[in-house]
């Protein structure tokens, strides 16, 4: 029952964060980044 909830709240929260970048895609600043000993991109509005 647990990882069913988990699985519904992780669920909402990527479409929750997935959304607003497609909303805002042509106002995005993209950088690379260290994180534990590699590269990500990161961006942000």
């Amino acid at each position: 029952m647990k990882q069913a909830i988990l699985a519904l709240v992780a669920a909402a929260v990527m479409l929750g964060s997935i959304a607003p970048a497609f909303a805002y895609d042509h106002h995005r600043v993209c950088h690379k980044v260290r994180v534990h000993h590699h590269w990500e991109t990161r961006c942000h509005s």
